[in-house]
């Protein structure tokens, strides 16, 4: 029986819309692509969400990486990233609802360390019973340790948790420490709360 639900939160509690900074910091497809090859999909990137190197060592990196033209661009777009995180309203109106039906809610989340700043000022920590962010605790999914982690420490029971990511190895990674997984996709919400229903008897 399922009583805890855990969240990843990039694509899942919110979007991840890369295109609001790229668009407002580059003038062509060109220039997008490289910020955010460089900035997003960088291994200075994994290295914030895993906790290991500090900011701004991270953006002389990535610095170091960019035509000069760019550099402030890529300024920018580290100062004001986080614009690119659209809270998805519709998992937060379910969030509240398996709440309210007795349900015990957290987050596992691959996240630098800006994002617990983030979900203070948006009001959103008060949707959770707990968080582990990958940063804070220097390590991440797919790592079997952080799902281990987050059973221990909010003490739950993996068979009665569901995990909800949008990354397959993230899930299989969950099952492999006796949690349920499930494979979320924000666009098929509705096959969601079926498969839901059906699958561990969750019904909203």
């Amino acid at each position: 029986m399922i009583k805890n639900i855990i969240f990843d939160l990039g694509n899942v509690v919110l979007k991840l819309k890369f295109n609001i900074v790229l668009d407002n910091y580059a003038s062509n497809d060109n220039d997008k692509k490289l910020l955010e090859n460089v900035i997003f999909a960088s291994q200075e990137w994994q290295m914030l969400d895993e906790g290991t190197i500090e900011k701004n060592d991270a953006i002389n990196r990535m610095l170091k990486k960019l035509p000069i033209s760019l550099h402030n661009s890529c300024l920018e777009i580290m100062k004001n990233w986080q614009d690119i995180l659209v809270i998805n309203t519709q998992i937060l109106d379910y969030i509240q609802k398996v709440r309210e039906h007795g349900y015990h809610t957290y987050i596992l989340s691959n996240a630098p360390l800006d994002i617990p700043g983030f979900l203070k000022r948006n009001n959103l920590d008060k949707y959770f019973d707990g968080k582990i962010i990958s940063a804070e605790e220097k390590m991440m999914k797919p790592n079997k340790k952080i799902y281990q982690l987050i059973l221990k420490r909010f003490s739950l029971n993996a068979n009665e948790c569901l995990f909800l990511d949008d990354k397959k190895e993230n899930i299989d990674a969950a099952i492999n420490c006796g949690i349920n997984g499930y494979l979320f996709d924000y666009n098929n919400f509705e096959q969601f709360l079926s498969d839901t229903k059906n699958q561990y008897n969750i019904n909203i």
